[in-house]
């Protein structure tokens, strides 16, 4: 038996968990660096500035007590530094909602630099992935996962989204 996995699956239990294969989603455009609150706004139809002032951008257990409210949450799906285009099929095979957090840069040895003096390493992107829709809020309209432009950059984090009485979650 070897002493690690060399692999993972985002979900373990595909076929037989589908909870948001019906929720509408109404796209609409960031205004500014605001990617995290308008994606969150896309799925609890609140404004993105009422959403920015209950959540920490940079702490997705801020972002998961906000869903908790609009009864949702976010489960943490195991990653790692791959390309975001590694993982669709797998989210396509699972056919939900997916939260994903992908790096600016598209160099890895960029995202692994020390940070400056202020602490900053490089910027990220939050997008929501439903079904086989990417709903990027810095983009007029959603498109079709296997055709959205940035499918070379690098993952951050992915979350699936789940309702509240799931037994995982953030």
């Amino acid at each position: 038996m070897p002493e690690f996995d060399h692999s993972s699956v985002l979900w373990p239990a595909r076929t037989l968990e589908k909870y948001f294969s019906t929720l509408r989603i109404e796209h609409r455009i960031q205004i500014g660096g605001t990617c995290v609150s308008t994606g969150l706004s896309l799925l609890t139809g609140e404004a993105p500035e009422t959403v920015r002032s209950e959540i920490n951008t940079q702490d997705p257990v801020s972002w998961s007590q906000y869903l908790c409210k609009h009864e949702m949450k976010l489960a943490y799906c195991p990653t790692d530094l791959r390309r975001l285009k590694f993982y669709i099929p797998e989210m396509l095979e699972i056919d939900d909602l997916f939260a994903i957090g992908i790096y600016s840069p598209d160099r890895a040895t960029v995202i692994g630099r020390d940070p400056d003096e202020n602490g900053w390493i490089c910027g990220s992107h939050f997008i929501l992935m439903h079904r086989d829709r990417i709903f990027d809020t810095a983009r007029d309209a959603p498109v079709n996962a296997t055709n959205y432009s940035r499918l070379e950059s690098y993952v951050k984090r992915i979350f699936r989204v789940l309702p509240l009485r799931h037994s995982r979650g953030l």
